[in-house]
């Protein structure tokens, strides 16, 4: 005895581009932020104060809504399964996209509450960045005092501060700090 075969699943045509928007769509939105807003915005985030959080909810709202609107009128639960897959993996391979693209501009685009931060400078250090000659400079700072708004960690600084941070190894530093319209912390000036 022969086991009946279910019937051939049949997809509209644009169901698999469908798919990829979770990691499309930021990448594009990305891509249109720096056109339009470019370097006007604040975006260096403090160390302790990221948007990892609210980038895994815009990474898993926009692949629910992905989802949705990609099987609302495909009838057949295989599809269903094979969308929800796809754009899980879309929507996690979007994750980084939202955290460090898109959120940090929006989270720039409205400061306050800006309060001056002593940190000391433990070193700085040069790295190159990919496939290019240009240098990104960076300074590992310490707050402190305990329980301060900007964390301890590596921070990127621009080249002017680290060649007059270079000799200062040690010493005490300051940075000015603001929440942004998401709640993290913002750097907006080295001293």
């Amino acid at each position: 005895m022969r086991k009946a075969r279910s019937p051939r699943t049949v997809v509209p045509a644009g169901f698999f581009p469908k798919l990829l928007l979770p990691f499309a769509a930021p990448i594009l939105l990305t891509l249109l932020l720096a056109l339009l807003v470019g370097e006007t915005v604040p975006r260096t985030i403090a160390p302790g104060s990221g948007l990892k959080l609210a980038g895994f909810c815009c990474a898993a709202m926009f692949a629910a809504l992905a989802w949705r609107w990609s099987v609302r009128c495909i009838a057949d639960r295989r599809a269903h399964s094979l969308a929800a897959l796809a754009c899980a993996v879309t929507g996690l391979l979007g994750w980084p996209v939202w955290t460090v693209g898109i959120l940090p501009s929006v989270n720039g685009l409205s400061l306050h509450g800006t309060h001056t931060v002593s940190m000391k400078l433990e070193r700085t250090e040069v790295t190159t960045i990919s496939r290019s000659r240009r240098l990104n400079h960076w300074a590992w700072l310490k707050p402190d005092t305990t329980g301060s708004i900007a964390g301890s960690g590596r921070y990127f600084i621009p080249e002017a501060v680290h060649a007059n941070w270079a000799s200062r190894q040690g010493r005490m530093v300051t940075l000015t700090v603001a929440q942004g319209l998401l709640g993290a912390s913002v750097v907006i000036g080295y001293r």
